[in-house]
Formats: structure tokens, sequence, C-alpha cells
């Protein structure tokens, strides 16, 4: 037997914890509810300021409370495709936001993005693999 079938077998007897995803549902969704709660007072200003048309950046923010607030939802409502379709629509809303994010801000000299790479990261992580336990899914 060779060190990684070694390493295979053990790992297969490490417990699964369902609700592990909590320890990214609620910093994710925390980050980005705050973020876009910090775009209301002075809406138009700051709009003005990052040089967007109001309307894109109240999709913004509406996209960040939205999301987080249906990533934290769809993880309190488990095992149904409606709260699975609802995790994967705030992983949607959170990687559409934080990717505008960096390309409009941190695209050019690419520096200090590294916190909107993460919030990218869970977004798409949320996007797809929803919350992971719905019944009779297939797995690719």
């Amino acid at each position: 037997m060779t060190a990684i079938d070694t390493l295979a077998s053990q790992s297969m007897r490490l417990p699964t914890i369902r609700s592990a995803d909590w320890f990214l549902r609620i910093p994710l969704a925390a980050i980005i509810i705050e973020q876009g709660a910090f775009k209301l007072p002075g809406f138009a200003a700051q709009a003005e300021s990052y040089g967007l048309p109001l309307i894109l950046f109240g999709l913004a923010a509406f996209a960040e409370i939205a999301g987080g607030l249906a990533i934290l939802l769809g993880g309190v409502i488990r095992n149904n495709w409606m709260s699975d379709a609802l995790t994967r629509l705030g992983g949607l809303a959170i990687a559409s936001v934080v990717a505008g994010v960096i390309v409009m801000i941190y695209f050019g000299p690419f520096a200090g993005w590294q916190l909107q790479g993460m919030l990218l990261a869970a977004g798409l992580f949320f996007l797809f693999r929803g919350n992971g336990d719905v019944k009779d899914r297939k797995l690719i």
C-alpha cells in the first residue's frame, strides 16, 4: 500500500460536517451586506465619485444586500430545490458585483484586490455548488 492509498483511506474515515458551509456563508454575507449598506447614505454622491450611473450603482447596492440575504436564507431553509436556487442566485449576485468591482477599480494597477478575489471565489462557490445537499442530485 502506497502513501497515497493510505492517505486516501484515512481521508474517507473523516466525518463530513453538514453545516460546515456556514463558516463561509456568515462572513461572506456579513461583508457583502455591509458593503451594500455603506452605499445607501450619500447614494448619489458615491455613484458620481465612481463615475457610475445612478441606476447601476443602485443595482449593485441591491444585489449586495439581496445576495447576502439569499446566501443566509438559502442555508437556513435546507434540502429543497427552492433553497438551493436561492443560494445559487445569491452566489450569482455576489460574484457579478464583485467581478465588476475588480474590473472597474483594480484592473489597471491590479493591486489590493485580494479581499475582492476571495469574495468572488466565495460567490462562485455558492453559485456552482448551491446547498450541495439536494436529494437525487448528480455529481460531476
